[in-house]
């Protein structure tokens, strides 16, 4: 197509289990449409982040963006710092 839009999946995440987190991402990657990021605000508390995880994803394909808030702002919150990036 002519037109590819840049589509944005915006993820807040709270203790999201790794399993989980993992297969959405691998789900993401896997996908033939390839004008896409992933911006993600992980809101969980300190020590229980998800950075690890998405440290190793975001080097592997910069498409996928995160932040880590350091605390819960709630869905609301957790979201809209997603859509901030």
């Amino acid at each position: 197509f002519d037109f590819r839009p840049l589509l944005s999946v915006v993820i807040p995440a709270y203790k999201t289990p790794e399993r989980y987190l993992k297969e959405m991402l691998d789900s993401i990657l896997a996908q033939t449409y390839d004008n896409w990021e992933v911006c993600l605000a992980d809101g969980s508390p300190a020590g229980q982040s998800l950075e690890r995880v998405l440290k190793r994803y975001a080097e592997r394909d910069p498409r996928i963006r995160y932040q880590v808030l350091g605390e819960n702002l709630g869905i609301a919150g957790n979201t809209n710092a997603a859509l901030q990036m």
